[in-house]
């Protein structure tokens, strides 16, 4: 079944502020470019595969928002709202509640603690990878467990360059995740080892390049175009890669997961 993702245009996407490694208001976003690249990640996921893109209206002074990953995580009809950290986030949370009020999601909570939304929840067949503590606190993963009735397993991320899950964890498919050992504490790499089947060691310069930042439905990974040996591997997997370029969303500190939020229609 195609993937329904939620995506934010870049009106209003700059580096207004300094809230993770990446960014820095002295290296500004190059608007025309930064519209070129979203607009041929809207193009690979509507007309090359077709998945379903719905969008959220951009809000000036939010330049963040285009990160819709971060604007919940969505399990069928259920919906987790972000409880963002950082004040100049926080904005962002009420205009995605709207959204999903608008299109008839009726239950719709917010945890107590810090939550980044799919940023640092990923989910792999039924469950759910939480990662912690730049963004998220630990504490919120028994509340998603609660809410979604899900089996959560917490992830140390333990690099500031790799502030979410999504930046260090790619789930592949159904018996593979990709990851960058180096952003984990021992234990969790444990964790994810002993769960999953197979699992993807990227390297260095993959990781750095946001090639973990990705998405894929199984069958067709998109990814950034810089990951040159995920590419590769991926390939010789026998999957369909896509690769794009990210450039000017890696300023800020995201990527094409980053760009997009699952709608998914699984139940719980």
């Amino acid at each position: 079944m195609p993937k329904k993702i939620l995506m934010c245009s870049p009106e209003f996407f700059d580096i207004e502020y300094e809230i993770n490694p990446w960014m820095h208001v002295g290296n500004p976003v190059q608007p025309d470019l930064a519209r070129q690249q979203w607009q041929l990640l809207y193009d690979i996921y509507t007309k090359r595969l077709g998945w379903e893109v719905s969008l959220i209206e951009p809000v000036s002074g939010l330049p963040d928002m285009v990160f819709t990953a971060n604007g919940g995580l969505v399990v069928g009809d259920r919906v987790a709202l972000p409880k963002f950290r950082q004040p100049e986030r926080q904005g962002e949370t009420a205009h995605f509640e709207r959204w999903f009020q608008q299109r008839g999601f009726t239950d719709i909570w917010q945890p107590t603690h810090d939550f980044e939304g799919e940023g640092d929840a990923l989910l792999w067949n039924r469950v759910l990878f939480a990662g912690y503590p730049w963004r998220t606190d630990r504490p919120a993963h028994a509340e998603l467990e609660r809410f979604f009735g899900l089996s959560v397993v917490s992830l140390q991320l333990t690099d500031a360059r790799f502030y979410h899950l999504d930046t260090a964890l790619a789930v592949i498919d159904e018996r593979t995740v990709a990851l960058y050992p180096k952003a984990f504490s021992a234990d969790s790499l444990e964790r994810v080892r002993s769960i999953v089947p197979t699992v993807i060691e990227a390297t260095d310069e993959d990781a750095v390049a946001y090639g973990l930042n990705s998405l894929s439905d199984g069958h067709s990974v998109v990814i950034s175009d810089r990951a040159t040996n995920l590419i590769s591997i991926y390939r010789q997997r026998g999957l369909d890669v896509h690769p794009t370029p990210i450039g000017e969303f890696q300023k800020s500190g995201g990527g094409v997961k980053c760009l997009s939020l699952e709608l998914r229609d699984l139940v719980v």
